[in-house]
């Protein structure tokens, strides 16, 4: 115990009085704002939440497109570094969108075949016909499948939104309204009219060089004599994609496959249910 005594002593001794008296305080937190220009504020903010220190705060403020951070000057320090990376000069962005309407027909046909000179009828079906006299019946099973093709070019500035079209009209209206109404889309008075579909797209170029696009699906009806549109936000999902390449839009994980393939499919030009395949190619201009 003297010992441990002696130590103590000797260390508070080796600590100037003033110190002993007057601690070092704590650097002192700042508030600062931060304009994002093109950058995503969502983005931004998940970026700068890593950086902060156990007492940082970052108040997002998508509506005048800023962030506002609460924290050490020395944090404060990196976070400018890093938004000034995320922050890419605007540049177009060209969206090539092709889109594959398709339906597959099962076809039956049925034959019959035979005569009958007198007594008991007797009909054979496939592989096992009658020894001499009776019916024959055979069929027939095909398949076909009907492609129609189109393209749609957008031209959309980085980190700026478009709409592609993906169904003028839907043939699982009935499901996609109860699946709606039950997600808080819409009110149960709402009455649908001219129900189609698109696919809202936000491409954003990375400073690697990359290509990072939103894709959030969309209802467009009429209802009540007025165009509406609904996005179905909690759908929203990001790829990132290198210039150039092509993504399958029934790909992409939306965590809702019923939904999925429900969405992505329209009405073919003879009025029968097709689905729909779209792939996506953006390239920075």
């Amino acid at each position: 115990m003297r010992a441990l005594a002696a130590v103590t002593l000797a260390v508070l001794t080796a600590v100037p009085l003033s110190a002993q008296l007057n601690p070092r305080p704590a650097a002192k937190t700042e508030m600062r704002v931060y304009d994002l220009g093109l950058t995503d504020p969502g983005v931004a903010a998940d970026v700068v939440r890593g950086l902060l220190s156990p007492d940082g705060r970052v108040y997002p403020d998508p509506a005048q497109h800023r962030l506002v951070v609460s924290d050490r000057p020395d944090v404060h320090a990196r976070v400018a570094e890093a938004l000034r990376t995320l922050n890419v000069a605007p540049r177009n962005i060209r969206i090539e969108v092709s889109a594959r309407m398709e339906r597959t027909e099962r076809q039956r046909q049925l034959e019959a075949s035979g005569t009958v000179r007198g007594g008991p009828v007797r009909v054979g079906v496939g592989r096992r016909p009658p020894a001499r006299t009776g019916v024959v019946i055979g069929g027939q099973d095909s398949r076909s499948r009907t492609t129609v093709d189109a393209r749609q070019q957008l031209l959309v500035l980085s980190g700026g939104r478009a709409s592609l079209t993906v169904a003028e009209e839907v043939p699982y209206s009935e499901w996609l309204y109860t699946w709606g109404l039950g997600h808080g889309l819409w009110a149960q008075n709402v009455v649908w009219q001219q129900v189609g579909t698109s696919m809202v797209v936000e491409p954003r170029v990375l400073g690697n060089g990359t290509i990072l696009v939103r894709l959030t699906p969309r209802f467009d009806y009429r209802a009540a004599g007025s165009s509406q549109t609904v996005d179905v936000n909690e759908l929203s999902t990001e790829v990132i994609v290198r210039p150039g390449e092509e993504i399958s839009l029934g790909g992409v994980p939306f965590r809702d496959a019923d939904f999925r393939d429900r969405f992505l499919a329209g009405f073919d030009e003879s009025g029968q249910t097709a689905s729909v395949e779209m792939t996506l190619r953006a390239n920075v201009e």
